[in-house]
């Protein structure tokens, strides 16, 4: 079992008129254990309200991908993996941002960011959120939404891993191995989800998934590029000003 990937951030228009850099960020890869190969995922917001919430997300996105890939190694799979295991990978996530605003002088919330996170393999896959953003998987024919954008207390809010009570909103779902993963941050949320039925749009993720699976397979620096582009287009950027992340997978059989 294989996986082709790729993952792309790009800075949206409420940023680039201030003259700010992107806050969101993103790791994608995969691990092989004998003839099984893993997919790691990774998404983060930072809070637009913050100082360095970009740079959290960034830190957040490295320490847990690496963990997630020592984890596997580790196990020899994801089936030994339980949810503990899963909220030390936030933890550690979150002891590092903490560790780098001490270093800086600054306090936690100003590193604020969500997490969204996958592993799969043949033998099944974890996904697991703090705050909004989605996660969405497939087989082609029908997405489901693994976890709802979960929203804060007030209007235009959410949680975040640098939050108190960061483990209180931490979601985690153990599941069969998809056939296609997405895991995106809010700014797409409202392009590619139905709030009102509470689905995922099929018709903006198969032609995506489908140009993954038919790209060559040493492609992924040239799709990435092709990610980036069609996030900015001018279609999609006029539905939303907010920094845009997608990660995409589909499972390659052999």
């Amino acid at each position: 079992m294989r996986w082709k990937y790729s993952c792309a951030s790009v800075t949206g228009r409420a940023h680039t008129g201030r003259g700010e850099d992107g806050q969101d960020a993103c790791r994608a890869g995969t691990v092989r254990i004998s003839d099984n190969e893993f997919f790691i995922g990774i998404a983060a917001d930072g809070a637009g309200s913050t100082t360095d919430g970009g740079r959290g997300a960034d830190i957040a996105c490295g320490t847990l991908y690496t963990k997630i890939a020592e984890s596997v190694q580790e196990a020899g799979g994801l089936p030994g993996i339980t949810d503990e295991a899963v909220k030390g990978w936030i933890t550690a996530a979150r002891e590092a941002v903490s560790a780098e605003a001490g270093e800086n002088g600054k306090r936690l919330r100003e590193y604020a960011c969500t997490i969204l996170g996958s592993v799969a393999g043949k033998e099944g896959a974890i996904f697991f959120q703090v705050g909004d953003g989605a996660i969405v998987t497939g087989t082609g024919a029908e997405y489901q939404t693994i976890f709802w954008p979960e929203q804060g207390e007030y209007a235009n809010t959410t949680y975040f891993i640098t939050d108190d009570q960061y483990l209180d909103h931490l979601h985690i779902l153990h599941e069969d191995s998809p056939d296609q993963i997405a895991l995106f941050t809010d700014g797409l949320q409202n392009l590619v989800l139905s709030f009102a039925l509470k689905k995922a749009h099929a018709g903006f993720f198969l032609p995506l998934f489908s140009a993954l699976q038919e790209h060559p397979e040493n492609g992924f620096s040239e799709f990435s590029a092709r990610l980036e582009e069609f996030l900015s287009r001018e279609d999609i950027s006029t539905r939303s000003d907010d920094d845009k992340t997608l990660v995409l997978a589909v499972r390659i059989p052999g």
